[in-house]
Parts: C-alpha cells; sequence; structure tokens
C-alpha cells in the first residue's frame, strides 16, 4: 500500500473520531448546562444535528462512562430523558473550576499588558 493512500486512510479515521468526540463533548456540555433539568433525546439531535442512531451511540458512550443516564419519560413513555449522574456532575464541577482558572488567567494577561 502507498504511503499516500495511508496517510489518507488515517486522515479520514482521525477527522471520523474527532468528530465523534466533540458531538458527544456538545451533547454532555449541553447536558450538564440544563441540569437539574432533564433532556429530551429527541432534543439533542436537532442540537448536534445527527441522526437518532448516531445520537443514542454518542449517548450509550457518555452513558458507558458513568456520566450521564437515559431513562423513560415519566411523562411520556415513548420518549427518553437525558440527566447527569453524581460522576457526571463532578465533571461538571471541575470544568466550571477550570473555567474560572482560565478566565482569571486571562484577565490578567490583559491587566498585565494594559
Amino acid at each position: 500500500m502507498k504511503i499516500s493512500t495511508i496517510i489518507r486512510k488515517l486522515e479520514t479515521l482521525e477527522s471520523l473520531v474527532s468528530s465523534n468526540s466533540n458531538k458527544a463533548f456538545t451533547l454532555l456540555l449541553y447536558v450538564m448546562v440544563t441540569d437539574p433539568n432533564p433532556v429530551y433525546i429527541a432534543e439533542l439531535v436537532k442540537l448536534n444535528k445527527t441522526s437518532p442512531m448516531r445520537t443514542k451511540k454518542l449517548l450509550d458512550a457518555l452513558s458507558g462512562d458513568g456520566v450521564v443516564q437515559v431513562t423513560v419519560s415519566p411523562e411520556d413513555s415513548r420518549k427518553r430523558e437525558v440527566t447527569l449522574t453524581n460522576k457526571g456532575r463532578l465533571l461538571k464541577g471541575e470544568l466550571e473550576s477550570e473555567r474560572f482558572k482560565i478566565k482569571n488567567y486571562l484577565q490578567n494577561i490583559s491587566i498585565s499588558r494594559r
């Protein structure tokens, strides 16, 4: 196999992995922002502009990692709700802490350059 063919295949694989990672990250952030309120899967499908099947696979991965849980809606058994788990809330707290550190860092840079 030619090196150029291998490089193209690796680039394709990298874009697929990156795309899935970005999509999963977007889903997780949205669920974090709406916490403690549940989010319907249909809402996440629209947000992420992905098929219901792909969204389900991304949520399965997040659920498998223990950061979200998917349950049947008590109001409508045809709908599935996504919520953060305790592990997801801990991760949310860590991200918020890091966000403040970054914000403070950036403010100090802009102050010192004036």
